[in-house]
């Protein structure tokens, strides 16, 4: 009976200590594996180094980029070069708020831009290439960051053509400038113009003017001008004639200081003469006045054949017809027909479309 006793003691004992290994074996586990456990708050803190580490490297790029340039700036190209290094897919047209997946090998983490880096990507500027030409683009010249023209000529590469290709009227001869040129930067940002979607160029600091660019507009919202109406009387009184063969390029500016100084004065006859149309110079004195200019023949030339005008010269908002500041003889000037596509000589008296260029 005792031993019956003792082997029934032994058993309860046996289970007890069972009960207590089992409970022990469950604080255990939910202490390892649990919400707020061990293993798991590892796993955490081992994948918040791991995102730790890839920001940190991505940073550390960006600071080796930032370092090697004058301005201290990255450009949003720049930046996506780097991002592209670490994250999955990078749109175009990110922002520092798109939320980016990191390549499998640096953990698969959801990371924003903003953690990275948060500087002002619709700003971020570069410092444009001195070899690079860059016809075809919009210039700032006022640096309210908007266009106000297109680039047609770049005086760091120079170049030569005609426009027509079959016009020696057309000769155009863009000279190249090896030093003292002004440094450009080049905007992230692209606008929408008549020329299409373009980057746009904008100055910084001092020195020679790099680019030819011809304005978005015609003066006077598509009204026509005499060139001098009073200068044809008597057999014509222009006194610049310029042979058709001959590039007159960069003599915009001079021919329009030149004739409008003439037309203040009287010079070549009463202002306004003709009695319906108005002669350009008083028309335009004040846009002379802040730089612009009546654009020379071969200025014209250049434009079209730089920017490879056409027949789909309309879809640019180019009239059919402009006046350039280049005198043919002693009563006519230089106009540029792009609806036909040639050069020709009217009268001063008779009327064309005014566009103006300038230098920036």
């Amino acid at each position: 009976m005792l031993k019956r006793k003792f082997f029934y003691w032994l058993t309860i004992s046996n289970f007890l200590y069972i009960i207590v290994l089992l409970i022990l074996a469950g604080v255990t586990i939910a202490t390892l594996t649990g919400e707020n456990g061990i293993l798991t708050r590892a796993s955490e803190a081992a994948e918040s180094t791991e995102k730790a580490n890839v920001i940190e490297q991505a940073q550390t790029d960006i600071l080796g980029i930032q370092a090697e340039k004058k301005d201290g700036n990255i450009t949003k190209g720049e930046l996506k070069t780097v991002l592209d290094t670490y994250f999955k897919t990078v749109p175009d047209d990110y922002t520092t708020e798109t939320v980016l997946t990191t390549k499998d090998e640096y953990g698969n983490h959801e990371i924003a831009v903003s953690e990275i880096y948060n500087g002002n990507l619709g700003e971020t500027q570069e410092v444009i290439s001195k070899t690079e030409s860059y016809v075809g683009y919009y210039a700032d010249i006022n640096g309210d960051k908007t266009a106000d023209g297109i680039i047609y000529a770049d005086l760091a590469v120079g170049g030569s053509g005609q426009w027509p290709a079959d016009d020696e009227w057309g000769n155009y001869e863009i000279p190249k400038v090896e030093s003292g040129l002004k440094e450009y930067s080049l905007s992230e940002t692209m606008q929408n113009g008549p020329f299409g979607p373009k980057y746009v160029i904008s100055p910084e600091g001092s020195g020679t003017d790099r680019f030819y660019v011809m304005a978005l507009k015609d003066i006077g919202d598509g009204a026509t001008y005499c060139w001098y109406d009073a200068a044809y009387e008597d057999g014509g009184k222009l006194d610049n004639p310029v042979d058709y063969s001959v590039s007159d390029f960069g003599q915009g500016k001079t021919n329009t200081a030149d004739v409008l100084a003439k037309w203040k004065a009287g010079e070549w006859g009463t202002q306004n003469d003709n009695g319906t149309y108005q002669d350009m110079w008083g028309e335009i004195e004040d846009e002379i006045n802040a730089g612009w200019f009546v654009p020379s023949k071969s200025e014209w030339a250049a434009f079209g054949g730089e920017l490879g005008i056409a027949t789909n010269y309309t879809e640019y908002g180019l009239s059919d017809c402009y006046w350039s500041s280049s005198q043919y003889d002693t009563g006519t000037a230089y106009d540029a027909y792009f609806s036909d596509r040639y050069f020709n000589y009217d009268g001063v008296s008779n009327y064309n479309y005014v566009r103006l260029s300038t230098t920036f």
